[in-house]
């Protein structure tokens, strides 16, 4: 990408010059993800972008349906549009639009489907920040925020070409998720993640939930499903679902939904000796679910692929399937230096695939992770702390009318979208919100924690926060299932210098340790800047990160109340303008804590973690003699 500084010279030649000719061209029928429903078609291939740093494309009618082509140009989404420009400008983020010319695919729908109940959505998997969209001139909607998807009824279709436009705007306000202007990750704007279109015959199923349910180790287990059946038509439809479980099958039943109205189904299924998903022995069963009209014809249907398994915090520690858990893991951000933020599958697999060689069991990132990354965790037996970006808002920002609604919604959205990956570990409701709690802090707590108990009463709920010694216990935390300490000891000076000791590190943890005895504890970062070879004594230096992480992880090993331990981070990243991370020989903007470096090059530091998280039994084995069900806090 070329810098800020010349994207107006960019925007003035594209449009002196035209672009060359641009075609439709119909989507794909495929998903790069297998979670999900039936009729997705992938929005790939050729779109056209145009940046608009001057914020002049709204009253100049960008948005209008106009054939020609002059003044954008083509680009492959996903897209980040400022990735590679580092600048201040870059950072705080500006405007840019999107288009994509399509014919819809031929075949689509069954010869039975009549005309008036074939419908068609769009889907984005994740935009960052604000998004409007019209078709064919027409707005369709807009959202906001990024990580998350959002859909939207394209209600302006029509034969031939059909056009779709999107502005994206990446700034970023105070109260905003997370904060700007600014930020402590780069702000890479644009379309980030793939972009689908989903053929709908009568009725959507709009939403599924696969909830297995298991009290003990050798227990048999019960699965429930809820899936939201919504008419897509303006007349009552009759329809009839069915599933299956593995090998089992559940039946529905039968409804007569009236005109855009949702039916909630349900079903559940008994399995009687069922495999338990873990890390090490990640089983997944494959659960379909098939949509029939009132004639038995098929009108659609979903895939998801589940793992039955129990999280629970006992006596103070997180227990999976009964076992106790020590995980050893890391946190990531998904960027690299070419593509910003807008990862392919290659790149997906690359950050899987170090979590795999460190042998972590956990990955944490500020925000929740894509559905391709989920979908790896799945599969490969990796937990995932998934948290939302509500991070170090101020007590004024949190003060905000209808603020903790927003950040409730945005939690609510998480667990709905993402309750099926038997990866997730737990619900995160934010990260480094003001120590001591103050009391919009403690408002939210308490909100967000019962709203994520409600809607998935099977996983315990957690926050990343900051502390130091002298902090008093926080009351304020008592909702909360499980604590993560943001962990810098020898490296920021939190608290007035509270921190920089590394050897105050053990006490503080056993202080911790007794403000919340009964609470799950997690370290959720410890990290140091490694960047060049030098001694070991010098901040900065491989020797200094190595030797730094190696006695943070023995100290961690020496509570054995600890439920786990996640450095910071997995692979150096671009940070802001100006950041030093504490590092003398700063790099600015990249944080280079990473064990890996901007390169994809292994740090000294790698191969120390390496050998200590190997070592290290992060899940208690399976007991011979327990049976029966443990009393837990929250348990499946």
């Amino acid at each position: 990408m070329l810098s800020f500084a010349l994207l107006l010279a960019q925007e003035r030649i594209a449009q002196a010059q035209g672009s060359p000719a641009y075609a439709a061209q119909p989507p794909t029928k495929s998903a790069l993800e297998r979670d999900g429903p039936d009729g997705r078609y992938l929005l790939g291939g050729t779109w056209l972008y145009r940046a608009d740093s001057g914020d002049a494309g709204l009253a100049q009618g960008w948005w209008r349906n106009v054939a020609s082509s002059g003044g954008w140009s083509p680009v492959m989404v996903p897209n980040a549009y400022n990735a590679g420009d580092f600048s201040t400008a870059s950072m705080n983020g500006y405007v840019a639009w999107y288009r994509r010319d399509f014919t819809l695919p031929a075949g689509a729908f069954a010869g039975y489907v009549p005309r008036f109940s074939q419908r068609w959505i769009v889907r984005f998997e994740s935009v960052n920040y604000r998004a409007t969209v019209w078709l064919n001139g027409r707005q369709l909607g807009s959202h906001v925020g990024a990580n998350l998807p959002f859909e939207l009824n394209l209600t302006a279709l029509r034969p031939g070409v059909n056009r779709l436009i999107v502005r994206v705007d990446n700034r970023r306000s105070p109260t905003d998720f997370p904060p700007g202007p600014g930020g402590q990750w780069w702000n890479y704007g644009g379309i980030l993640d793939e972009v689908y279109l989903r053929a709908v015959a009568v009725a959507d199923l709009s939403q599924v939930v696969v909830r297995p349910l298991v009290a003990c180790p050798r227990c048999a287990a019960t699965v429930q499903e809820q899936v939201q059946v919504q008419n897509a038509t303006a007349s009552a439809q009759k329809v009839r679902l069915r599933g299956t479980f593995g090998a089992n099958r559940l039946s529905f039943g039968t409804a007569t939904i009236a005109a855009h109205a949702t039916w909630t189904a349900t079903a559940s299924v008994p399995i009687a000796h069922p495999r338990l998903w873990a890390p090490g022995s990640p089983y997944l069963y494959r659960a379909t679910l098939t949509l029939l009209d009132g004639k038995g014809r098929r009108l659609g249907g979903y895939t998801t692929y589940s793992g039955i398994r129990s999280i629970a915090v006992v006596g103070g520690r997180l227990v999976l399937n009964g076992r106790p858990l020590n995980l050893r893991g890391v946190d990531l951000h998904e960027q690299d230096l070419t593509q910003g933020a807008a990862l392919g599958t290659a790149q997906i697999a690359q950050l899987v695939g170090w979590v795999r060689a460190l042998g972590a069991t956990v990955i944490r990132a500020h925000y929740p992770v894509g559905p391709e990354m989920e979908e790896m965790a799945d599969r490969d037996g990796i937990l995932i702390w998934s948290e939302v970006p509500v991070y170090q808002l101020t007590s004024q920002a949190l003060a905000q009318s209808g603020e903790v609604a927003q950040a409730d919604s945005l939690l609510a959205q998480n667990i709905l979208e993402n309750e099926n990956h038997p990866s997730v570990l737990l619900w995160s409701i934010g990260n480094e919100l003001p120590t001591p709690v103050t009391g919009p802090e403690a408002f939210y707590i308490a909100s967000a924690a019962a709203l994520a108990h409600t809607l998935d009463p099977t996983r315990p709920v957690g926050m990343a926060i900051s502390d130091w010694p002298g902090v008093a216990c926080q009351s304020a935390y008592a909702p909360l299932d499980v604590l993560g300490f943001n962990d810098y000891f020898g490296w920021f000076d939190a608290g007035g210098g509270a921190t920089d000791d590394r050897d105050a590190l053990s006490p503080f943890l056993d202080s911790f340790r007794a403000c919340y005895p009964t609470k799950a504890l997690f370290v959720t970062e410890f990290g140091f800047d490694g960047d060049r070879d030098g001694p070991v004594e010098e901040r900065g230096t491989d020797q200094f990160q190595a030797n730094s992480a190696a006695f943070h992880l023995g100290v961690f090993a020496t509570k054995p109340w600890l439920s786990g331990a996640m450095y910071f981070a997995l692979q150096d990243y671009a940070a802001y303008p100006g950041y030093s991370g504490g590092d003398p020989w700063r790099d600015p903007p990249f944080n280079q804590k990473g064990l890996i470096d901007l390169y994809g090059n292994a740090k000294p530091a790698f191969a120390t973690a390496q050998a200590i998280y190997k070592a290290a039994t992060q899940i208690a084995p399976v007991s011979p003699q327990r049976s029966g069900s443990a009393k837990a806090s929250r348990s499946l």
